[in-house]
């Protein structure tokens, strides 16, 4: 029966496109299998949304389906069309993340020389373009690469037509293969008649022997490097039919997939709290029913234990399990501990992995290698079928949220809803909730379990000791630290104090400075000026490591002026204290310390997260510097002090959830002491002692704050108690950018109009009005959550419609954000 297909293309461009389905491509063109299709001149890669019978001889044929089974199943399919409806973008964007990356097929236009250089004498552009492809010998060029030949940024689009007029050049539409594909290797056996044969050669029977005693299918390179034969010995045995070569597929395992299983201590029992919580949620798997728990238990409550043994229930089921990180820097220690109860059951998927081992891993959780996979955001979407249960853990973090490229997903949500279509349980692990699911706990959607005190551990010697109390905190005000010590450095005279007594006991401190770079700013004394990214308006920041000023958005890297560019002065002070700066002050104070530096800057490196963790779980540094990577999860027995430099950094923002961020933040840190049979104590610096949230984290009161910030949030109707939808208008020029927000703002008070309750902030200029050279204006849609979100999707789809977009400038819209810069 002929078939059409309704396929997705994995473009920004929306909507679904109906193509042909060949009878040779008949058996594979199903349902989530991707396909290679015409797509106006071009030929892209898409999936296939439905199969349905008919024909239409006028609809283009598929071009070829590139998959031998579906690359997604249904209930990923279904998943990603509601992420695209919810989160405002294509459906093709929404499928493009959740596979892997550089597997797509499409096709490139390619220039083609077709006349000698000097047949082009009207423009010496054209003459070196020919020269140029004339050197490809008949290969072409791809056109995007010609820019480079000019020595532009873009290949003038007029020139190139009017050669192609000429006949003097052919700019053909070529497909490309895909940039990650299956690493083959070579792989060895015995052969049916090698058993009893004869061989002279010592190297022959070396290798024979080594093989009989494997008694499984080898790589060549293991072999060879255990025998010492050589590629021509292989070939002669092969000859001989002793034994079998051929290639094969090989995994390219991440960094970290690799250590050594370790064994997972003996099981403590678990406290009255634990034993509550795992009851729930083991009810609900083994019931197969769909419910979405929010586990409150503060910090060393022993929710990873509950976490194990939930999934201990889901893989004994035959289920599979995600469980979502919020950094990759917890990965290698998360994978760690559960590589410990799973063995190599658990597969990592992460974006510092290389395309080959995020394919390799992705290929065989689909193929059910891995029932447990574990990874920050983007594992929501891990292949895996028949899901019985999905961790999100330290779920509150706002590293959850994708910024860039859409979808702008938040992963927790698309958690929750994927377990909810996929009959499965979710659970939801924070010290520190959001004050979305605080909220969603209170109205019953999830069902709350806490865990209020922190458990008994295990002493170095294997017996049970009671539980460290959580930690007390110490408020200690830089402004009377001025005035009384006459501050100076980063470091007041008590933490100092604090840090020298953990030196001299052998314990160790992690300290929190969330700034990167040396100095956060440069400024003359004489004239005050101060250095700012030409490309963003940000100020530059000084870095140590390179000497240089460098600009945290687009990277951007200067060397540090002398004297002063504007009057000339040599007096240039470098102003605030980044991690580099705090380190270069520990090192000064404490010349015998060990101090490892955990930033952007330091971790930038493949494996430096494991690395930096383990020397420090080893017990090879005293002190762990770092930004807010530091305050997640991490788990130490001997860190006994914890040192917030400067909590003032986010305190003051002019965002809504600036509060809640600093809590969490404060919380989180503090929870990394003390959380073994040493006490531990935490030491927190600001200009704002008595800021609200600094004084709730000082008395660990969750609750406290929460009943706070939840009733300003309901009076002011932002969320959990309202929608957001941000706007965010890009383009090359101030004006016309201007213009665009304008006409923006103008469509959506006229469709706003149409829906009660709705408003329209702005449009006004981004916090950072410039960021690459894109110039930045924002609205924000604000509507009560009675609204429900399908209606105020659709009054901004409709203002969409009626502002034409310029070219060059760009539209991004971001659902529920997180915040607004």
């Amino acid at each position: 029966m002929p078939a059409l297909a309704h396929v997705v293309p994995l473009t920004p461009v929306d909507g679904v496109y109906t193509y042909r389905v060949p009878e040779a491509m008949a058996e594979e063109a199903v349902p989530g299998a991707r396909v290679l299709v015409p797509f106006g001149r071009r030929q892209i890669t898409g999936v296939i949304a439905e199969r349905v019978e008919g024909s239409d001889d006028k609809l283009k044929p598929l071009h070829d389906v590139l998959d031998a089974r579906p690359a997604l199943t249904s209930e990923l399919l279904s998943l990603t069309k509601w992420v695209a409806d919810y989160y405002l973008c294509a459906w093709g964007e929404a499928v493009k993340a959740a596979l892997p990356s550089g597997t797509g097929v499409e096709s490139h236009r390619v220039a083609h020389a077709l006349a000698p250089a000097g047949a082009w004498p009207d423009d010496p552009r054209g003459r070196k373009l020919l020269r140029a492809l004339a050197e490809a010998n008949g290969t072409g060029l791809p056109v995007a690469a010609l820019a480079d030949v000019l020595g532009r940024k873009t290949v003038p689009q007029n020139l190139l037509r009017r050669m192609e007029a000429a006949g003097v050049l052919r700019i053909d539409h070529e497909v490309q293969d895909a940039a990650v594909t299956a690493k083959t290797s070579r792989h060895l056996r015995l052969g049916d008649d090698a058993e009893g044969a004869e061989v002279r050669g010592a190297k022959q029977r070396a290798l024979l022997d080594w093989l009989a005693e494997a008694g499984e299918v080898v790589l060549q390179s293991e072999a060879l490097a255990a025998t010492g034969a050589t590629s021509s010995t292989v070939k002669g045995l092969v000859a001989k039919g002793l034994v079998d070569a051929f290639d094969a597929e090989v995994e390219r395992r991440a960094d970290g997939m690799d250590v050594e299983t370790v064994a997972p201590a003996a099981a403590l029992d678990l406290h009255p709290a634990q034993t509550a919580a795992l009851a729930a949620i083991v009810g609900a798997i083994e019931a197969d029913r769909a419910e979405t728990f929010l586990l409150h238990g503060v910090t060393g409550s022993g929710k990873t234990e509950v976490y194990l043994r939930a999934l201990r229930a889901t893989l004994d089921r035959g289920e599979t399990a995600i469980v979502l990180v919020p950094e990759i820097a917890l990965t290698p220690q998360t994978v760690r501990r559960f590589r410990a109860h799973f063995g190599d059951r658990v597969a990592v998927l992460h974006s510092r992995m290389s395309p080959g081992e995020r394919l390799d891993a992705w290929t065989r959780i689909r193929d059910g290698v891995y029932p447990i996979v574990i990874g920050p955001r983007s594992a929501v979407f891990a292949p895996l079928e028949n899901l019985g249960l999905i961790v999100v853990d330290e779920e509150h973090e706002s590293s959850y949220k994708q910024f860039d490229p859409a979808p702008r997903y938040h992963a927790r949500d698309v958690a929750v809803m994927r377990a909810h279509r996929a009959g499965a349980v979710c659970v939801l692990g924070s010290a520190t909730p959001s004050m979305e699911s605080v909220a969603n706990a209170n109205a019953g959607k999830y069902t709350r379990l806490e865990m209020p005190e922190r458990v008994p551990v295990r002493g170095p010697d294997g017996t049970t000791r009671a539980p460290a109390p959580l930690p007390p905190v110490r408020v200690l005000d830089l402004a009377r630290e001025k005035k009384v010590r006459r501050l100076k450095g980063a470091l007041s005279h008590e933490l100092r104090l604090a840090i020298a007594d953990r030196l001299a006991k052998g314990e160790q401190t992690i300290l929190l400075q969330n700034r990167r770079g040396y100095a956060p700013v440069l400024t003359c004394e004489d004239c005050g000026w101060t250095p700012t990214c030409r490309d963003c308006a940000v100020s530059l920041t000084v870095h140590k490591t390179g000497r240089n000023l460098r600009c945290h958005y687009c990277g951007r890297a200067e060397r540090i002026p002398r004297p002063c560019p504007e009057c000339g002065s040599d007096d240039l002070r470098q102003l605030g204290a980044g991690t580099q700066r705090v380190e270069e002050e520990i090192a000064e104070v404490f010349s015998s310390a060990r101090v490892l530096r955990m930033d952007l800057d330091t971790t930038s490196r493949k494996g430096a997260h494991r690395r930096i963790l383990d020397a420090f779980g080893r017990g090879d540094a005293d002190i762990l510097l770092g930004t807010q990577m530091v305050a997640k999860g991490l788990d130490f027995p001997r860190v006994t002090l914890v040192g917030v430099v400067e909590a003032d950094t986010g305190m003051l923002l002019p965002d809504f959830r600036a509060a809640e961020r600093t809590f969490q933040l404060l919380a989180q840190v503090a929870g990394r002491a003390g959380r073994h049979e040493l006490e531990g104590e935490v030491l927190i610096q600001t200009r704002n002692p008595e800021h609200p949230a600094l004084q709730f984290a000082l008395r660990h009161d969750f609750h406290g704050f929460a009943l706070g910030e939840l009733a300003e949030r309901l009076a002011l109707g932002y969320p959990p108690y309202g929608r957001l939808i941000g706007v965010e208008l890009k383009g090359p020029h101030e004006g016309s950018t201007r213009q665009l927000a304008g006409r923006w703002g103008d469509a959506l008070v006229t469709e706003a109009g149409k829906v009660a309750g709705v408003e329209v902030l702005g449009p006004v200029p981004a916090l950072i009005g410039r960021v690459k050279r894109w110039w930045r204006f924002q609205i924000l849609v604000k509507a009560p959550r009675t609204l429900p979100a399908s209606v105020l999707a659709s009054m901004v789809r409709a203002a969409e419609a009626r502002v034409s977009l310029p070219s060059g400038h760009r539209v991004n819209l971001d659902v529920d954000p997180v915040g607004l810069y």
